[in-house]
């Protein structure tokens, strides 16, 4: 395939007659997502200052939340259908993540301190202004930042079906680090990074409330997403069914949370792996030599994890 077809996903060049709107103007589409998705937060939070029934605050997390997710997946889908170079995209990331640092002074005070400079990225996040709506422009900002990166990285998948082996990959590393690895000794030792690297709920849940919906979706999550929907719509793999399944499955998510109650936070990957493999499963086509393969590294990839559990978790 030459590098202009790899720029203009197959369904972005192709566009059937009965395409929808969202497919025929994927900029006009997310441009919109991409203002409904801050407004749909802020005014929940808004909404919850106001009232001191806890019936009505879950009610209001629960709707935002569902709400949230499908405006985040139906954005990050419209950006990847999005015809771009990988000059553009970079540069579009560039611009988002200015944003997002903007908008989460806490990110400058962290990057200051991993250069060195903790001071000087004090000051700096002491010196960015406040505004009504921060945290969900904040939210926004990342979500965007994450998928340009994402479609970048996706530039290296040549075919289709690597999608498998690098979903289960990407998922076993994810409960890895999660449970026993970078993340969760960051969860417990600075949660205020982990939070300010994902896109949070903008409305506080009271002490007692338990509502089955994701409270915070971490910036990995969304950049292996952004990694998938190109890559199915790279090769035609209905990236729009792709979609609603990992609603689908991400919304099956925070359930995981009562088997688990005490852990640092629940590995995404798994579940935005799931649905997604579900979706594209008809369209991944091996041969016995690659299903040989593909075995033979998947005992591989499951020795070297049990390892790396068993050795994190001393």
């Amino acid at each position: 395939m030459t590098q202009e077809s790899h720029d203009i996903p197959e369904d972005v060049s192709a566009k059937p007659a009965h395409a929808r709107w969202s497919e025929v103007h994927p900029a006009r589409a997310a441009l919109v997502y991409a203002i409904c998705y801050p407004l749909t937060q802020l005014a929940a939070s808004l909404l919850a200052a106001r009232t001191t029934s806890l019936l009505a605050i879950w009610g209001i997390i629960a709707g935002v939340g569902l709400t949230s997710l499908a405006f985040a997946l139906l954005l990050a889908l419209s950006l990847c259908r999005i015809p771009l170079r990988a000059g553009a995209e970079a540069m579009l990331m560039v611009g988002a993540g200015v944003v997002f640092a903007a908008a989460r002074p806490m990110v400058v005070a962290v990057v200051g301190r991993w250069l060195g400079a903790a001071e000087t990225g004090q000051r700096l996040a002491e010196a960015l202004p406040a505004f009504l709506g921060q945290e969900s422009v904040g939210n926004t900002a990342l979500i965007v930042w994450a998928i340009f990166l994402g479609r970048l990285v996706s530039r290296v998948i040549r075919e289709g079906k690597l999608l498998l082996p690098v979903a289960v990959v990407a998922s076993i590393a994810d409960i890895i680090t999660v449970f026993h690895g970078v993340v969760a000794k960051v969860s417990e030792q600075a949660p205020e990074v982990v939070e300010a690297f994902s896109a949070t709920m903008p409305v506080e849940i009271p002490a007692g409330v338990s509502v089955p919906v994701l409270t915070a979706v971490g910036i990995g999550d969304f950049l292996f997403l952004a990694l998938f929907l190109s890559v199915a719509l790279r090769y035609s793999m209905n990236a729009v069914k792709a979609m609603w399944a990992v609603f689908a499955a991400m919304l099956v998510a925070p359930f995981a949370f009562f088997l688990w109650p005490d852990a640092p936070g629940m590995p995404g990957l798994p579940f935005i792996s799931a649905g997604l493999l579900a979706a594209i499963w008809p369209h991944l086509k091996y041969s016995r030599e690659e299903r040989r393969a593909l075995a033979v590294s998947g005992v591989l990839v499951a020795v070297v994890a049990v390892v790396v559990w068993m050795a994190v978790r001393r």
